[in-house]
């Protein structure tokens, strides 16, 4: 077998090489692109024509639908483009076309460096290196285990130096400092006994950067496999609110792809690839299960099967008929929504200091109720309760006068003045749970307008049957697409968003990373709170 280090400088070499080539082909395609309108144009054949006499020169002309011909000149026009006219000008004498006066901005072109056909030439050779190299780096494929294991090594051995570079020693006692968890502080002093090292154990300093380790509920622990793809994480000093983000993040991912079809999809996809590959975390697949079962549930009672109606009479059975009403399910969404906010000030509730603050959080749910009131009234038409002008009015009041103390009030009164603003803002919160429904809406839509078009082609003939498939199976893929790009967007941003800022939650934190050796190029996993360790040995 040869050397992984080998291996290495190998696909580094090749890599390099592929990249330069990739520039020349990206040059040469710039070139193919920029000189187009202008046709062939052979640089010698105009060199050519300049040593019997007969000078040309190359320009485009901004926003013009035709150029005069100047005397003692021949204009020719090569094509009409969108940034304007590319024209040749020709004429017995040497001039610049800056001198010459068009009755318009003109460009001079530079002649190109070779002829058109001569850079379509270079630039399929470059695709065949490209290709060739390609195919010498897949060459290389079935030595990635070893890679990875010299990467992982290399890894390592970077940690390693980097935690001894910030080693301190004095004489004959060296001695380092670092984090551990709150609840491995007694093991790591008993090892320290045995060993034979002084170790100081201290908490985190007020306002000190400190990582955060989350340790979840066997239940609750797919959502890991989320905060790591987005890299976010809450700060040390912030609550953990991964259970609440699954459950909603589930609910949301339900209803903005919508289709039961797809949620069985979604689920079987996922069994099977946890069969498959034992080595990916577990969490990963156990998210898209969780998320692919809701959205099954959410398909049957709403009854969206691939876009297909008229339903089957066993599938009407699951069927609830107050979904199939668009109003309701507005409502509904707007409904989730000031419960998924609530939640947060609930929250708070059991938390803020001093306690006097727990009436400026009722307030805000005083206020967040009353903008739900208001947003149905306002897309929904519904008639507007008349105690909601004194739900609003109190809840208001109680913010303004509870949110702050005199200390905090003197320091940050310019939350005070803004509050006109952030009840307003608690408005538009309410209202964008609205895309639960309008980017559902517009999924199953989409499906059945392709289902239409399939149905025009016509089943009857196998060659319009086969392209009513072909246009299915794209239509499907396309909307898998989309519904993935919804979730990334709707579904996270509204937790991470509208939630995160009701709880007070930045995600500015950043994961607990022990010092350990590992078997591959990564860090080890998200894991609670820590206490610092200071290390000593003589």
């Amino acid at each position: 077998a040869v050397p992984a280090d080998e291996v290495i400088e190998r696909a580094l070499a090749l890599d390099t090489r592929r990249r330069e080539y990739g520039e020349q082909a990206e040059a040469c395609e710039r070139e193919l692109s920029e000189y187009a309108p202008f046709g062939e144009i052979d640089p010698r054949t105009v060199e050519t024509l300049k040593s019997a006499g007969v000078h040309v020169r190359l320009g485009l002309a901004a926003s013009a639908k035709t150029l005069p011909t100047p005397d003692g000149f021949l204009l020719h026009i090569l094509r009409r483009t969108e940034a304007g006219l590319a024209f040749a000008l020709i004429a017995q004498q040497p001039f610049e076309l800056a001198d010459v006066d068009l009755g318009t901005t003109v460009t001079p072109v530079p002649l190109p460096a070779r002829s058109r056909a001569e850079s379509q030439a270079v630039l399929a050779d470059t695709r065949r290196q490209i290709d060739a190299l390609t195919a010498e780096l897949a060459e290389l494929a079935p030595a990635s285990s070893a890679v990875s294991a010299r990467a992982a090594e290399l890894a390592n051995a970077a940690r390693f130096a980097s935690v001894r570079a910030g080693m301190g020693d004095s004489q004959t006692v060296a001695f380092l400092q670092g984090w551990t968890p709150a609840d491995t502080v007694d093991a790591l002093r008993d090892e320290a006994t045995q060993s034979g090292w002084g170790v100081v154990f201290t908490d985190p300093s007020p306002g000190e950067q400190v990582p955060t380790l989350l340790r979840y509920r066997r239940w609750a622990r797919p959502i890991t496999a989320l905060l790591d793809f987005l890299r976010i994480y809450p700060g040390y000093r912030e609550d953990d609110v991964g259970a609440v983000f699954l459950i909603f993040f589930s609910l949301f991912f339900a209803m903005l792809v919508g289709d039961a079809v797809y949620g069985l999809l979604i689920l079987t996809v996922a069994v099977v690839l946890r069969a498959k590959l034992p080595r990916v975390p577990g969490h990963v697949f156990s998210l898209l299960m969780i998320s692919g079962g809701a959205t099954l549930l959410w398909g049957v009672l709403s009854g969206n099967y691939l876009g297909i109606a008229p339903l089957p009479g066993f599938l009407t059975a699951f069927k609830v008929d107050w979904l199939s009403d668009r109003d309701n399910v507005i409502e509904l969404s707007f409904l989730i929504g000031v419960v998924h906010l609530t939640l947060a000030h609930v929250w708070n509730i059991t938390q803020v200091r001093p306690r006097t603050k727990i009436i400026a959080q009722i307030g805000w749910i005083a206020v967040l109720w009353s903008m739900f009131l208001l947003a149905r009234s306002m897309v929904l038409g519904h008639s507007l309760p008349s105690f909601v002008p004194y739900l609003l009015a109190g809840g208001a009041a109680c913010v303004t006068l509870f949110m702050a103390t005199k200390q905090e009030f003197k320091r940050d009164w310019i939350n005070h003045a803004l509050l006109p603003l952030t009840f307003i803002g608690n408005l538009v919160d309410v209202l964008s749970y609205v895309r639960l429904f309008a980017v559902g809406y517009a999924s199953v839509a989409v499906v059945t307008a392709f289902n239409q078009m399939a149905s025009s082609l016509g089943w009857h003939n196998p060659a319009t049957a086969a392209a009513a498939v072909v246009l299915l199976l794209f239509a499907h893929a396309l909307n898998l697409v989309l519904c993935a790009l919804a979730v990334l967007v709707h579904a996270v941003r509204l937790n991470t968003l509208e939630f995160s800022t009701h709880k007070g939650l930045s995600w500015q934190g950043f994961r607990y990373e022990p010092f350990r050796a590992s078997t591959t190029a990564t860090n080890g996993p998200v894991s609670d709170h820590t206490s610092r360790a200071s290390l000593m040995k003589g």
